[in-house]
């Protein structure tokens, strides 16, 4: 008992099992007075014994030798799971020559066992004849299952130590990897992360250099674009054709490659030889199955990259990958969103009129679009409306666009109609850009007249929303999109706008979903617009993409106005300039007509406020932005007109100067003038003939 504990001593368990079984041949071997002694421990899925340790017939380790299960000696015993006795091994069926060429005579094994599992087999032998008593097969076989005890608690040791070691390295890389994507990165240019990233990935993978080739996809080239260790590459703008040499097969082959002998490979850049590269590990760089470039780390002494560390590479691209990509975009979308402010001009302000719209690009992907839309005053108290699309991406469709809208407004402002407008644009456009083609609704509204004239360019209908709630698309029948034909007349369509109504003009990407009909879009903004009413919240909605339901394929520009109705309260403000005189006119001829009141009695009525409005952008200001207040109200059947300024009048100047007061006079049944240090205030009022009648 004495002899069989130190086989399962304590002491044993901090031994690897290596150790352990060296120290457990030496007590059994002492126990049992034997000349030598093994253990073959099994392989299970191999169906095989294999010599683990030995004492007195090391060569059998050393040779690796390897028993089939129910062959031989060792093979038996595993097999049939108990112990054997051989007297005389030269008469025996010995599989392990070696047993024999060691000169051993006699031979006891046993199984190791645990918990009804064979673990192997355990044998001691002597170098002369030896007749192995029941008592010393009985010594073995006890000694064989504390050692198979020992044996298991020492794996279970080992496999714990190894697996804590992984979780420790898989922590560590966890930790590295996670400095590669980092969110403060987030901050850096391109250039800037580039840089950040090679000193962060040398790091994780201890190489002495590391270098970013970029993919050029147009020229099929990788550009060298950052370095660690050979910045030279980049100061000569290395460029690396697809396919050639290591970095373009990584990057054509889309997969790892290392280069153990750097001077007996396919090298293209004799850069990488003359700062003495000895060894290099590259992967490609991939985003959602496309490739951005290569990414590779070298090392001045010989090297063998392992799979470990090809597969944390990998790791790590992966990681940049990302973390480039969302750097290209947030800088693509920053630049993006600066032309975009350029180029899409600020809604006016038009008093009896709600208007908002929006610019949204594409979700997919970060290219600038040509979509666009446009609001200006033409004159007359009419409002110019339009909504283009330019067909493609980038800088040239945006360029494009805006020399449309420039041309539009030139021949609008130049007194053509609606018609005459898109036909002018479609024969300069070719001269702009052969073979490109835009789609364009133009919208001229008179509020005045509620209606609007209408002229489509291949472009999805105006859609009008009524007070009631009820929404339509206008009958407007779309002409070709400019650039198709040079000869292509556009005609004009009136569409009626009654006060409360909502018109809505947007391009396709606001409704188009792929794999959909064009018309469950249109019916889907329809519905919404039902019931979105306001002009900044239907703005949102189809901007946040409650028509699409998905991303936007495609940038989308969405413009809104509302004919707001005039009730008996009227309250304006006007910038104090001659300009603003005429939008004045046709909102209080508007109002005017809304009240009951004759072409005539209109007629002097605006006279009369145009004067009093007059005054206080003539008089009341210094030089410089300011504005004036135009108060109207109508109760049983009298029309009240205040005109409030914030400043001091001057003194009339000249001869004929100072006749507008009268003038007023003459015009309204009274007229009153109240003057304060807070400004001057004209209060006008008239009785409507009509009213009065009845």
């Amino acid at each position: 008992m004495e002899a069989l504990l130190r086989v399962s001593d304590a002491a044993l368990g901090s031994l690897s099992l290596d150790e352990l079984l060296v120290e457990l041949l030496e007590r059994i071997s002492e126990i049992l007075h034997s000349d030598t002694a093994a253990f073959l421990m099994l392989d299970e899925a191999a169906g095989v014994l294999v010599a683990t340790a030995a004492k007195g017939i090391e060569e059998e380790v050393e040779a690796g030798v390897r028993i089939p299960l129910g062959r031989g000696f060792a093979g038996r015993i595993a097999a049939e799971r108990r112990p054997i006795i051989i007297e005389d091994v030269d008469h025996a069926e010995i599989f392990n020559p070696i047993l024999r060429q060691k000169g051993i005579r006699s031979l006891l094994g046993v199984p190791l066992m645990a918990e009804d599992t064979v673990l192997g087999v355990l044998h001691v032998g002597t170098l002369t004849p030896r007749r192995f008593t029941e008592g010393d097969r009985d010594l073995l076989q006890l000694a064989g299952e504390r050692a198979a005890l020992a044996i298991r608690h020492a794996r279970l040791y080992d496999a714990e130590r190894v697996a804590r070691a992984e979780a420790q390295a898989a922590a560590a890389r966890l930790t590295a990897l996670q400095r590669v994507s980092d969110a403060a990165l987030g901050s850096l240019s391109v250039d800037e992360l580039l840089v950040e990233l090679l000193e962060r990935i040398s790091e994780i993978l201890r190489s002495d250099t590391a270098a970013f080739l970029m993919l050029d996809e147009a020229a099929g080239v990788l550009v060298a674009t950052a370095a660690k260790g050979i910045e030279e590459e980049v100061e000569a703008g290395v460029r690396i054709p697809l396919g050639r040499g290591f970095a373009g097969r990584i990057a054509a082959e889309r997969r790892p490659i290392t280069i153990e002998d750097v001077d007996h490979a396919d090298v293209l850049n004799p850069i990488l030889r003359q700062k003495g590269i000895r060894s290099l590990l590259g992967v490609p760089l991939m985003a959602e199955d496309t490739v951005l470039g290569v990414l590779h780390v070298g090392s001045l002494t010989p090297r063998l990259f392992t799979e470990g560390d090809r597969d944390l590479l990998q790791l790590a691209a992966e990681r940049a990958a990302v973390a480039i990509e969302h750097t290209r975009m947030f800088e693509q979308r920053r630049v993006i969103e600066a032309i975009q402010h350029t180029l899409i001009p600020p809604l006016p302000n038009v008093p009896g009129l709600e208007l908002a719209a929006r610019y949204l690009p594409a979700a997919v992907g970060t290219t600038i679009g040509g979509d666009w839309y446009d609001v200006f005053p033409l004159g007359r108290g009419r409002l110019a409306l339009v909504v283009g699309d330019v067909m493609g991406h980038g800088v040239e469709a945006a360029t494009l666009m805006a020399q449309l809208r420039t041309a539009l407004r030139a021949y609008a402002l130049d007194g053509n109609e609606p018609g005459s407008v898109l036909e002018r644009m479609n024969r300069l456009l070719p001269s702009l850009s052969p073979g490109t083609m835009t789609t364009v609704a133009y919208l001229v509204l008179d509020p005045e007249s509620e209606s609007a004239t209408a002229v489509s360019a291949g472009h999805i209908p105006p859609l009008v929303v009524h007070a009631d709630g009820t929404a339509s698309f206008a009958p407007v029948e779309g002409d070709p999109p400019l650039g198709v034909s040079r000869t292509a007349a556009y005609g004009e369509h009136r569409i009626e706008v009654p006060a409360g109504a909502t018109l809505v003009l947007a391009t396709d990407g606001a409704v188009e979903v792929r794999g959909e009909s064009l018309d469950d879009g249109l019916e889907r903004l329809r519905a919404l617009a039902a019931r979105r009413p306001g002009t900044e919240t239907l703005c949102d909605a189809v901007a946040g993409g409650e028509v699409t339901q998905v991303p936007p394929a495609d940038d989308l520009a969405i413009l809104v106005v509302r004919l707001n109705e005039l009730s008996d309260r009227l309250h304006t403000s006007w910038p104090a300039d001659p300009e603003a005189l005429a939008g004045l006119r046709h909102l209080l001829r508007r109002w005017l007509a809304r009240r009951g009141a004759g072409p005539d009695e209109a007629y002097d009525i605006t006279v009369a406020v145009q004067e009093a409005s007059a005054n206080a952008v003539e008089h009341a200001y210094a030089p410089g932005p300011a504005a004036f207040d135009v108060d109207a109200t109508y109760d049983a059947g009298e029309v009240t007109i205040a005109v409030r300024d914030h400043g001091q009048w001057r003194p009339a100047r000249g001869e004929h100067r100072g006749r507008g007061l009268p003038m007023m006079q003459a015009l309204m049944d009274s007229v009153e003038v109240e003057q304060g240090g807070a400004g001057t205030t004209i209060v006008m009022r008239r009785a409507l003939k009509r009213a009065v009648a009845a």
